[in-house]
């Protein structure tokens, strides 16, 4: 609660799946534009209990308590309603009067598919968005981070158009990775399955019971492309807490590794794959370059981070040592764009639209269930002990990020409906993108005080569109949501502006990708606060 009287409220939806909020997270909104900064911690994550807890986990179910939660603070008086927004809420004669919609939603990773159902299902219940670190959870997102590195044949109807994985590209890591899911690497069966009775007797009677048949043949297909992710699953949800405590080592350094390494240029040699590092050439090298897509302008430029120019409300100086001295826009074309994607080709090639709409025409309606989860291990000591040779107790110890990460990769289809062909950013058969992905446009990024907002771009409210005005903010080094769900999105969705740090990788706390966020969230506020004081 800041001292502002500007009543503008934000919301901020942290990544994960089960990951969580941290004061920290307050100072991307400016005391003096934003009242009140909201953090939620998702279910089970962060200090909503039962920590860690797969039960009840689902998309349609945290859309769900976004709301409802927007409703409780405002009708308990927690935050400041006002009954100017009472006619606009959806119609329900059980919404309180003065319940106002969120201003901003914040939302990094994960709390990008978050806020995007959110804003999907609420169009008019959230004013503006920005977004950190692309990620839509898509079937080709998640293969690219936890996929096993074989050839991809295309009769699954899954991750269409994908051609390369983090497995290929980080293969050291990838060894140590399948090492900790119990996976023999020589057989598309785990010893982890081996060892479970349940499983054990998929081997020897197939045919017993037809839903544990057609888990048998699932698994058994030479292109299933998630083994390694599959025997996470069993250890991380199991009852074993030593088991699921050095899974959950093994697999924070996967995600780790990553994470800090980003597409360098000695995995790049690794990977011997030229695509990889066909963005890492002198013209678009600079640590503080951007490439930004405007939506007034409709075309792709360079832009400096460092400088103020009518592409930045705030200007960032992360090298004090460089030149400052040139604002200049250099105009970008769409194939180097492209030639930023990490993983796919792109949302129009290869018939992906067609193989995505064949995917989805039937998922969300489907009475689908998680997998089972087996227990595989008798229970076994509760010490442990690390690298320094100091023990702890692994009953205590509940590792939510990775549970609820591995829980939701591995149930993608059945947690994430009914949003998945909206996620998939393929609209049914016969009908426009626009009529799912559009909006208004962000705020003009020239203006710089309030007075300049008169004769700028407002946000629109009284029109309605399908999604509410824009921007995301995306690292071209970001090797767990890399460039190509961003720029999917972009195409899907042209009024979206997109702002490309080169160098940067996924972190919040990258000094361009920081600076990006505030500048983003100030111009909103702006935009907010005068259209509320007009």
């Amino acid at each position: 609660n800041h001292t502002t009287n500007s009543r503008i409220i934000a919301l901020f939806l942290h990544g994960g799946p089960g990951s969580g909020c941290f004061p920290n997270h307050v100072r991307f909104f400016s005391p003096v534009l934003y009242e009140y900064v909201v953090l939620l911690d998702q279910r089970g994550c962060g200090r909503s209990t039962p920590l860690g807890q797969v039960d009840g986990q689902s998309l349609d179910l945290l859309v769900e308590d976004v709301e409802r939660l927007r409703i409780h603070l405002f009708d308990k008086g927690l935050l400041p309603g006002n009954v100017v927004y009472a006619a606009e809420e959806r119609a329900s004669s059980d919404t309180p009067k003065g319940v106002r919609p969120w201003d901003l939603i914040l939302g990094g990773s994960w709390g990008c598919t978050l806020a995007m159902a959110y804003a999907h299902r609420y169009p008019t219940n959230v004013r503006s968005m920005v977004l950190r670190g692309v990620c839509l959870f898509r079937p080709r997102e998640i293969d690219w981070l936890f996929g096993d590195p074989i050839e991809y044949s295309n009769t699954t109807g899954v991750s269409s158009s994908i051609w390369n994985m983090a497995s290929k590209v980080f293969p050291d890591g990838w060894v140590e990775f399948r090492k900790g899911s119990g996976v023999d690497e020589d057989s598309k069966l785990s010893r982890l399955q081996l060892s479970s009775p349940s499983l054990r007797s998929l081997i020897t009677q197939p045919s017993s019971n037809a839903a544990n048949r057609q888990t048998y043949e699932e698994n058994s297909k030479p292109n299933n492309r998630r083994t390694v992710l599959q025997g996470y699953y069993h250890q991380l949800l199991g009852s074993d807490p030593l088991v699921r405590a050095r899974a959950a080592q093994s697999w924070s350094r996967w995600e780790m590794g990553i994470y800090s390494s980003g597409f360098g240029d000695d995995n790049a040699q690794k990977n011997g794959n030229n695509r990889v590092t066909s963005n890492r050439n002198d013209s678009v090298g600079s640590q503080t370059r951007l490439v930004t897509w405007n939506p007034i302008t409709e075309v792709w430029s360079h832009e400096d981070a460092r400088v103020w120019s009518n592409q930045s409300l705030v200007s960032i100086d992360v090298n004090d040592d460089e030149s400052n001295e040139s604002n200049t826009i250099s105009i970008v074309n769409e194939s180097e764009v492209q030639r930023l994607r990490k993983f796919s080709d792109g949302l129009l090639s290869d018939n992906y639209l067609e193989d995505e709409r064949t995917r989805t025409s039937t998922l969300d309606s489907r009475n689908q269930q998680p997998i089972q989860i087996d227990t595989v291990y008798k229970p076994s000591s509760t010490v442990m002990t690390d690298g320094k040779n100091q023990t702890f107790d692994p009953t205590s110890f509940i590792p939510a990020q990775s549970m609820l990460t591995c829980y939701y990769s591995v149930n993608d289809e059945y947690v994430l409906r009914p949003f998945n062909s909206f996620l998939s950013l393929v609209p049914p058969r016969g009908i426009p993108f626009n009529s799912l992905y559009s909006s208004s446009l962000p705020p003009s990024p020239s203006a710089s005080s309030l007075s300049d907002y008169e004769l700028a771009t407002k946000i629109a409210v009284q029109n309605y569109y399908p999604l509410p005005p824009c921007i995301a903010i995306q690292g071209g080094n970001d090797a767990i949501c890399p460039p190509d769900t961003a720029i999917d999105l972009h195409q899907a969705w042209p009024q979206l502006e997109l702002r490309i740090a080169l160098s940067s990788g996924h972190s919040m706390y990258d000094p361009i990708i920081a600076g990006e966020i505030v500048k983003a969230v100030d111009r909103f506020g702006i935009a907010l606060r005068f259209q509320d004081e007009t």
